[in-house]
C-alpha cells in the first residue's frame, strides 16, 4: 500500500474511532436521550463532525489547501470541536433549550467567522 492510500485509511479510521468515542459518551455515559437538549445536542455534535471530517479529509482527497492556511484552519477546528464537546458535556444536563441553542450557535458564529476567510485564502 502506497503512503497516500495509509494515509487516506488512517485518517477515516480516527474520525470514525472519534466519532464512536463521542457517541458512546452521550449515550451510554450521559444517558443523552432522557435529557431534553437531546436533539441540539447531537444536531450540534454531527455538525461538528462534518466539519472535523471536511477540513481533514477534504485536504487528502480533493485539491489541498495551501499549508500557511491550512495548518491553523485545522487548529481552529480541533479547537471549536473541544469547545463544542465542552458545551455540549456539561451544559446539556441542566440548561434551558434556548440558552444551549443560543450558546452552541455563538461558538459556531465565531468559529465560522475565523475559519471561512481562512479556507477562502486558502483556496485562492
Amino acid at each position: 500500500m502506497d503512503k497516500k492510500g495509509l494515509t487516506k485509511i488512517l485518517s477515516i479510521f480516527i474520525i470514525c474511532f472519534y466519532i464512536a468515542i463521542i457517541m458512546y459518551i452521550f449515550f451510554a455515559v450521559l444517558n443523552i436521550n432522557a435529557l431534553v437538549n437531546y436533539e441540539s445536542a447531537l444536531v450540534f455534535e454531527i455538525i461538528g463532525f462534518v466539519l472535523l471530517a471536511y477540513f481533514v479529509l477534504g485536504n487528502i482527497f480533493a485539491k489541498p489547501i495551501k499549508t500557511g492556511y491550512f495548518v491553523p484552519l485545522i487548529m481552529i477546528t480541533v479547537i471549536y470541536t473541544i469547545v463544542l464537546n465542552v458545551v455540549n458535556l456539561i451544559c446539556v444536563t441542566y440548561m434551558a433549550n434556548v440558552f444551549f441553542v443560543l450558546i452552541n450557535l455563538i461558538v459556531l458564529f465565531v468559529y465560522c467567522l475565523i475559519s471561512i476567510p481562512m479556507y477562502i485564502m486558502g483556496r485562492k
